[in-house]
């Protein structure tokens, strides 16, 4: 049975996915295909190429805004996040997508063309920086005659696209939901521009989307409703709450997990048992 992963967009929201990925890695399960939108295909491209989670988690305790973000006159965003393909080439040893351990892809929406791109070959920090270009406030992508900016205007959680990749059972990761009904308490252009872009994103995570793969998904979904996306101090407390999630969800999923094994399979393993 092959297993993929769909991690959802979130900012610093992010932390709780390497939380939920701690949990399903100590119970030994292994994904075949990792699909990400935004601050998802930065944590997803990771693990692809082959960092183990404890180095990511390492990595992502480390890090702050100063190391990736930039303040520019806002002509196109706020923000230039241009460093994060420097940030990425200095931790992925892989240059191209097409050299993950994992199967994997990341996923923008291209201004130009008014559609979803998944990118699942070329320069693998590109196709991250892409994903990752929250409108408004980061600058966007641009590659030729096309401009690339968050992929959570279209596609914030890629259930739809993993199972496209050949997957037969998807995890999805939602680090958002719960912070859907979040009051804004700083009043500022960000928190604005987040909160603007969630009631965008709340569309196309609502459940009815993901109705005919029931029975093939779970949908974890860590509670950060306390947390702003931008605060990069709780990442501790974030990277906890994803854990709990994903330890609640896990019996769930062994149990799909075992189901889906071919009896073939199942028979095999009750031999290594006795061995």
């Amino acid at each position: 049975m092959k297993i993929g992963y769909a991690l959802s967009g979130g900012v610093g929201y992010g932390f709780a996915h390497i939380g939920v990925l701690k949990v399903l890695e100590k119970n030994n399960i292994k994904p075949d295909v990792i699909v990400g939108t935004s601050v998802g295909s930065l944590i997803g491209g990771l693990l692809a190429s082959g960092l183990s989670i404890s180095e990511i988690e390492n990595m992502a305790i480390k890090l702050s805004w100063d190391k990736i973000l930039k303040f520019t006159l806002p002509k196109e965003g706020l923000i230039s996040i241009d460093g994060l393909i420097e940030f990425i080439g200095k931790n992925i040893k892989i240059k191209n997508i097409e050299e993950t351990k994992i199967k994997f892809a990341a996923i923008a929406t291209d201004l130009c063309e008014n559609k979803e791109k998944v990118f699942d070959k070329g320069s693998i920090s590109k196709a991250i920086r892409a994903s990752c270009s929250l409108p408004g406030i980061f600058t966007p992508y641009k590659d030729g005659q096309h401009i690339y900016v968050d992929g959570g205007l279209i596609n914030h959680l890629p259930v739809k696209t993993t199972f496209e990749m050949g997957v037969d059972f998807v995890i999805a990761i939602d680090v958002t939901t719960k912070a859907f009904g979040l009051q804004i308490k700083h009043v500022d252009i960000f928190n604005i521009l987040w909160k603007s872009l969630q009631i965008m994103i709340q569309k196309n995570t609502a459940l009815e989307n993901f109705e005919k793969y029931f029975g093939n998904l779970v949908i974890i979904t860590p509670d950060i409703s306390n947390y702003n996306p931008f605060d990069l101090t709780k990442k501790f407390e974030i990277i906890k709450k994803g854990e709990i999630a994903a330890e609640e969800n896990i019996e769930y999923i062994l149990k799909k997990i075992r189901e889906k094994i071919p009896l073939k399979e199942k028979i095999k393993n009750i031999f290594k048992k006795k061995d």
